[in-house]
């Protein structure tokens, strides 16, 4: 059984390595060739991770993508965490970083106060904008989030940050912390046996994203019928691969964005997006300023929330 820590008690280390494995990734699936004369060091910088289903593997997967990196593009990055999405835009915007990686609500309040901050690309699993759902079994009476009180919950430990946002929002509109609106929070290594959990009666309820919902209707149907969802949340801004202004030269950009864009049709690339549980790299959507907006008013950084929501 998993421990009863909250999101921002999660083990720094674990969240950190996956960050540092995707965005280690993304000067790989650039293909950043013959730029070594422009930029000797891609200055990357993030805020966690967004690898949610990292496992005990790791470790051993960015020892590989830094071989992958040297070896064909003889690129060096390096990786910098920063303490929060403030530091990396604050940053960004002074040219310490080159890149930045944010979740996507991370991306709606820095965009906001740093209005040259812009998207590069974002990174997509299946649909253009992920949803928190939480389920439960048929026969819990629960109807929606607030009927969950007192019950139990599984979710996983590392990344989709939009998932423990909306879990934590809603609890605070119930005037209380996950850990006392919950009777416990286990944590898994993955959304299979967080659905699994539910299934089998170990926990109460499950919060997972729609990607996740789909892969586990698609490998367990029976399973997956006996769930079934209690609360969903409006649709997040998925993450972003950002740059700042005129830090990079245009031509830089241009061939760092297509090489992201273009991932999806390489053998390597392809390996690496299911590495990282991610589909493509993609053009943010048309309306995606009209998701950032809404998000901002929904889910406003802590510094800026009312007392009590």
């Amino acid at each position: 059984m998993g421990s009863q820590k909250t999101p921002a008690q999660l083990p720094r280390r674990r969240r950190w390595v996956g960050a540092l494995a995707l965005t280690t990734s993304l000067a790989f699936l650039a293909g950043v060739h013959g730029q070594q004369g422009k930029i000797e060091v891609l200055r990357i910088g993030t805020t966690g991770s967004l690898n949610p289903e990292g496992g005990k593997n790791e470790k051993s997967s960015l020892d590989t993508l830094r071989s992958f990196i040297k070896d064909e593009t003889g690129l060096e990055s390096e990786i910098l965490r920063q303490k929060d999405w403030k530091d990396l835009s604050a940053k960004m915007s002074k040219g310490d970083l080159q890149i930045g990686v944010f979740q996507g609500y991370e991306y709606a309040w820095a965009q906001e106060r740093y209005p040259d901050l812009k998207p590069l690309t974002v990174a997509v699993n299946i649909y253009p904008y992920p949803s928190a759902y939480v389920v439960v079994g048929r026969d819990n009476s629960a109807k929606d989030f607030g009927g969950l009180q007192g019950q139990t919950l599984t979710t996983v430990g590392d990344g989709l940050g939009f998932l423990h946002l909306y879990i934590d929002r809603q609890c605070q509109a119930a005037g209380k912390k996950p850990e006392a609106f919950f009777s416990k929070i286990n944590y898994r290594e993955n959304f299979e046996d967080v659905l699994d959990d539910v299934v089998d009666g170990v926990s109460q309820a499950a919060a997972a994203d729609r990607a996740a919902l789909d892969a586990y209707k698609r490998r367990k149907p029976g399973r997956f019928s006996k769930l079934k969802p209690v609360a969903q949340s409006p649709p997040f801004p998925p993450a972003v691969i950002a740059h700042y202004g005129t830090v990079l030269d245009q031509e830089t950009l241009t061939q760092f964005r297509t090489g992201l864009l273009n991932a999806s049709n390489k053998e390597k690339g392809q390996t690496m997006l299911t590495l990282f549980r991610l589909t493509a790299f993609q053009e943010p959507p048309a309306d995606f300023g009209k998701v950032l907006a809404a998000t901002r008013t929904a889910y406003p950084p802590e510094d800026a929330a009312p007392k009590g929501k």
